[in-house]
């Protein structure tokens, strides 16, 4: 892009300026030499002169000369530029004309020669003439000692805007000769630029920009703006960056000929800038680096940076990223990184989730060596995986949240897939009866209905209970799972209808569910949770629930209602994410005036269309794969069972058999049976006595206790009343009589209780303190 040039202001040599300075610096001593031998009327004229002339450089140095006037004056540039200087010397030219026109030689002598007789008055007069007279060039000496330069050729600007020079044989500037002689006329002239001594370095000059580095002289800053250099290159201020050097003599520059992208809204750079990153914007404080054009959805993609007046980049919920990037919430995707200082946007043309993704095959849903299975898809190309076991951990827990419609059935179906895929005997509690008939086929127990859902409940607790007392005869701290000893998830869909405020078998479901949040995945028994809400209340209202399965495990976030954000607090790798902002269709807003010509729009669902991520993952918007029906790929002969556990036998009487006492009649406690070698315990027609509170909070204790005996678990009061049947004063007075009591204690951190948290047995030893904890 050719921009006009400015016609150029004539430049007077470097010999000429020269010159001016050397008939400066001597006109006094030259004056005082010739004084003496002026006749009358020579010594008249030569005053008049002087007068003349002393009148004119006075007012030039005053600057009462109107510009006009002094443009007119033959070297009005030099005049202007040594004004200063030029006074100096015409007060010294003249006391040497006055003294040598009057006084002759004699005052002459005395004025220029009295300094060696010091110290006399004409010695001191003498010695300030001189040092007044040597001031003159000392104040020049810069022009004085130049070396002189070969003139350049004069130069004129073109009809196209370009600078060429008046001869057409010579060679035209190059546009870098155009921009360095620019700011060298206008910007960096030591005596009429608007920034003296900032020289400019180019570094790149092409048709789109010209970018370089401006220095200032040693002892100062650069303080040249966009505006100064937007005025001599005829561009908008706006095309123009000028940014921080290595120090603060130095700044950067970029001098565009077209419009940035980041000014330009159209872009994702532009809509940053503009909308985003404003003061008060949802982003303000961060700006974008490496912004590359998506193939995956025709948009683009950039890194999220903080500014350096920000530590830490907040999360943005993402309607108000949306909007502030004038789009919809379903072509927006921020993803945080581990830096916390970056983060990755992805804005789209389309989403590339819209259409589905089919399921590739069983090899899709079998574990790596880490334990993880691809679930399908992110919206950055990258494979949305979860963990379901860990080689060092244990078996990892799972939560799929979604209301009706949102895909909750179909992931459910792909995990225990995973699981059938991967040799795990699954034990599968369908409080519905018919939510999902094929994990029902690939399940080694399932209970359809609330009575066969709490069935299938009592059936994997009675296998935790022989795993428990097996990990403590043997000693073994984590689970190694093997051909008759496999992996053994219990899968809970609608788990509110057992584990809900209004539940029948509440108080059961809950004991069960938090001995296995809490113990399960140790022992390779995970807990598999499908509900529509996340919300406390809807998963018994007990913190080892949430916190273990919540926080602990594998978290998939579908389509969902308001409530999920706003009621739950979200791990840290979900900040940011809200299921609400998915809509149940892929659709846009209808016309405001129906038009019957139009053919109608059958939108489709945003089936398994959500959020999902692991433990140390950040969570991404994902859509899972689509399957209708895993029953094709289902194994009967490959249906495993726990081998391991004696007890598997009389699984349909124990699934009949209430853990605790829910209230309906009897104690019919598990504490009771012989269900393999490591658990005898009285029969349960043994007639018992009553539990005691004492008993009740105990026995919650134990079975919450580290079943090595290594780790301490300390447990909320909460939780132990909800175990033991217990609240308000009996269950506080309880826990501390057992306190002071040494059969219960406090938990401690940093010297200090931790309010309402316990422990079975005496305190540790000090150093005992730290130890992990699996509840909060």
């Amino acid at each position: 892009m050719n921009t006009p040039a400015p016609a150029a202001a004539p430049h007077r040599s470097a010999a000429t300026e020269q010159t001016v300075a050397l008939a400066t610096t001597f006109a006094p001593i030259v004056t005082g030499v010739i004084a003496p031998f002026l006749d009358g009327g020579a010594a008249f004229t030569a005053t008049l002169a002087y007068g003349a002339g002393a009148g004119f450089l006075a007012a030039n140095y005053m600057g009462r000369i109107p510009t006009k006037v002094r443009e007119q004056i033959p070297g009005h540039d030099i005049v202007h530029a040594h004004r200063s200087p030029m006074f100096i010397s015409t007060l010294t030219t003249g006391m040497a004309l006055g003294t040598g026109a009057l006084m002759g030689l004699e005052g002459t002598d005395a004025l220029m020669a009295g300094i060696i007789g010091l110290p006399s008055i004409p010695g001191i007069v003498s010695l300030g003439w001189w040092a007044v007279t040597l001031l003159v060039p000392f104040k020049l000496r810069t022009v004085l000692r130049r070396t002189p330069r070969a003139a350049q050729p004069t130069v004129a600007a073109g009809v196209d805007g370009g600078i060429y020079p008046p001869n057409p044989h010579l060679v035209p500037l190059t546009p870098a000769d155009d921009i360095l002689q620019r700011w060298a006329q206008y910007l960096s002239h030591p005596n009429h630029g608007a920034h003296k001594g900032q020289e400019l370095t180019l570094r790149t000059v092409s048709s789109e920009r010209w970018t370089g580095i401006i220095t200032s002289p040693l002892g100062t800053t650069v303080n040249v703006t966009r505006e100064n250099v937007s005025s001599v290159y005829q561009i908008p201020a706006d095309w123009i960056l000028i940014r921080s050097g290595s120090h603060a003599g130095e700044r950067l520059i970029t001098a565009n000929y077209q419009a940035p992208a980041e000014l330009d809204v159209t872009t994702l750079a532009g809509a940053w800038t503009k909308h985003a990153a404003r003061p008060g914007g949802v982003m303000a404080h961060t700006h974008l680096e490496d912004v590359q054009d998506d193939p995956n959805t025709g948009g683009q993609v950039a890194l999220v940076v903080a500014n350096e007046n920000l530590d830490k980049i907040p999360h943005p919920d993402r309607a108000s990223l949306a909007g502030a990037l004038r789009t919809t919430p379903l072509l927006v995707s921020y993803e945080p990184r581990q830096n916390p200082r970056e983060a990755v946007i992805r804005v789209m043309d389309h989403n590339p989730l819209q259409e589905g993704l089919n399921f590739p095959g069983p090899e899709a849903l079998r574990t790596n060596e880490q334990g993880y299975i691809t679930l399908g898809r992110g919206i950055s190309g990258f494979p949305a995986r979860i963990q379901v076991f860990d080689p060092k951990l244990g078996a990892q827990h799972v939560l799929i949240a979604g209301v009706t419609g949102s895909g909750k059935g179909g992931t459910l179906q792909l995990i225990a897939l995973a699981h059938h895929l991967n040799g795990s005997a699954i034990i599968n509690a369908d409080p519905k009866g018919s939510s999902n008939p094929a994990i029902d086929k690939m399940a080694a127990y399932s209970g359809l209905g609330p009575d066969g859902a709490i069935g299938a409940l009592r059936v994997w607790y009675a296998l935790l209970q022989h795993r428990v007392a097996e990990s403590a005869r043997l000693g073994m701290k984590n689970f190694q799972p093997g051909p008759d000893r496999p992996w053994a998830p219990l899968i809970l869909d609608e788990a509110s209808k057992l584990l809900g405020e209004t539940a029948e078998h509440k108080k059961e479901a809950v004991y069960i569910v938090n001995a296995g949040a809490t113990l399960g995945r140790s022992l390779g028994m995970p807990v598999i949770l499908a509900n529509q809400l996340m919300q406390l209340a809807q998963l018994g209202g007990d913190a080892a629930i949430r916190d273990n399965i919540f926080y602990g495990g594998s978290l998939i976030l579908l389509r969902s209602d308001s409530q999920q954000k706003h009621l739950v607090d979200l791990p840290e790798n979900f900040a940011g994410c809200n299921p609400a902002d998915i809509p149940a269709a892929w659709t846009e807003d209808r016309a405001l005036i129906f038009d019957p010509t139009l053919p109608e729009n059958h939108p489709s669902r945003t089936f398994g269309l959500g959020f999902a991520a692991s433990p140390g993952a950040h969570a991404e918007m994902m859509r899972n794969w689509l399957l209708e029906d895993a029953t094709p790929h289902i194994t009967p002969a490959a249906i495993a069972y726990p081998a391991d556990w004696p007890g598997w036998e009389d699984r349909d009487e124990i699934a009949a058999t209430p853990v605790i006492d829910d209230g309906k009649g009897g104690d019919a406690s598990y504490a009771g049976t012989d269900f393999g070698p490591g658990l005898q315990l009285p029969a349960w027609d043994i007639p018992k006595r009553p539990e005691t509170a004492e008993d009740k909070i105990l026995r919650a204790l134990t079975d919450l206790s580290d079943p090595a005996g290594i780790e301490t678990v300390y447990v909320h009061k909460d939780q132990i009343g909800a175990i033991a049947g217990l609240e308000g004063p009996t269950l506080s007075n309880t826990l501390s009589g057992l306190t002071k009591a040494g059969k219960a204690h406090r938990q401690m951190k940093d010297g200090k209780e931790v309010r309402g948290y316990y422990s079975c047995g005496p305190a540790p030893a000090p150093d005992g303190e730290g130890l992990v904890e699996t509840s909060d």
